[in-house]
């Protein structure tokens, strides 16, 4: 029986973050991922864009989670010795007046004085692109190529000895006093990042998860070229010499199957502003692990000690995952409390 500090269960954003945050603190950890494909971390486009369009209003926390995002993703190239972080604006293509109004509105209140750009501008060719209203943009936003990283971290892991490619078996849990041991190792904790999986992990399924699906597409123009994201009614992302196109929103068939549907839905919104041909190379599906707050979930098990889960991070996990593996690191290790905004315990009678 080899003795460890953590086992974490799933190699997304979640466990893959936590995973080096605490190896950073010097802590023994074993990675355990099935592998599968079509994970929302693999499929998700890993914007990070510090407003919300809808209400032009700070992401929650951003002002705190970005710097530590920044941060992780800048240590992890150096580490990793590759570029998968880019930074790049985000621009609000207007639908119509009132929007522009808005804009103008808010663009000169205090907390947003950082995030947004003060101008209407008109930078893109208006015969390939109908914004007539004018666009404007987003400071401090980028993306993480979340299935690249992931890539490279999990041969980082496998190089460390540190992961194993299995299915895990709840069944095969073994509580010993203090301690929990799988499959030949013996650790303090078990810590669950499963996404959208913990609906069938008998310790934690009973958290309120309101999952959504999510499809994507790898596209291309004929004539246009962006150095910019586009965001109007669906995201436009350059990415690697093509662009990524979404996303979709299904609360209610939860699989991760591409559909006609959405991909038709995907490309007529595109198309209700982009006057080009547009060529599909490629259509995924995720699930996103939602909570019905919108806030993640840290915490331990209320009757399992040696159990923990760290996950629900949402549409904005690559913003949000550093900053909370972070606390939760500080958590486990030094019994610094969780913020009950995030803890599991909110939701336990």
């Amino acid at each position: 029986m080899k003795t460890i500090d953590y086992i974490i269960v799933g190699q997304g954003l979640a466990g893959s973050i936590l995973a080096y945050t605490l190896m950073h603190q010097q802590q023994k950890v074993v990675v355990v991922d099935e592998g599968k494909e079509n994970t929302s971390s693999k499929v998700a486009a890993g914007l990070c864009n510090p407003v919300v369009f809808k209400r032009l209003t700070k992401s929650w926390m951003v002002d705190e989670l970005m710097p530590v995002a920044l941060n992780f993703y800048k240590h992890q190239e150096e580490l990793l010795n590759d570029q998968f972080y880019v930074d790049i604006p985000i621009y609000k293509l207007f639908v119509g007046e009132e929007e522009r109004d808005f804009w103008q509105q808010k663009r000169n209140e205090p907390e947003l004085l950082e995030w947004i750009t003060h101008t209407i501008e008109f930078p893109f060719e208006k015969n390939l692109i109908d914004y007539p209203f004018g666009a404007s943009y987003t400071l401090q936003s980028g993306f993480l190529q979340t299935a690249k990283w992931l890539a490279a971290f999990k041969a980082y892991l496998k190089n460390k000895g540190v992961f194993i490619e299995n299915k895990f078996d709840y069944n095969t849990i073994v509580f010993d006093n203090n301690f929990v041991c799988w499959n030949g190792y013996k650790a303090k904790k078990i810590i669950f990042c499963e996404g959208y999986q913990s609906i069938n992990n008998p310790y934690f399924n009973w958290l309120p998860f309101k999952l959504t699906k999510g499809e994507v597409l790898t596209i291309d123009f004929k004539n246009l070229t962006l150095k910019s994201a586009l965001n109007k009614g669906v995201f436009v992302l350059p990415y690697n010499n093509y662009y990524k196109l979404g996303a979709t929103y299904d609360w209610d068939n939860l699989n991760e199957e591409t559909t006609e549907k959405g991909k038709i839905e995907l490309l007529k919104k595109a198309s209700a502003f982009i006057k080009d041909e547009i060529t599909v190379f490629e259509h995924k599906a995720g699930i996103r692990p939602t909570i019905s707050d919108r806030r993640p979930l840290l915490g331990i098990h209320p009757k399992h000690e040696q159990l923990a889960v760290f996950n629900g991070l949402g549409t904005k996990g690559v913003m949000i995952a550093p900053y909370f593996a972070k606390v939760f690191t500080e958590f486990l290790i030094a019994n610094k409390p969780i913020s009950k905004e995030v803890d599991i315990n909110r939701f336990v009678d």
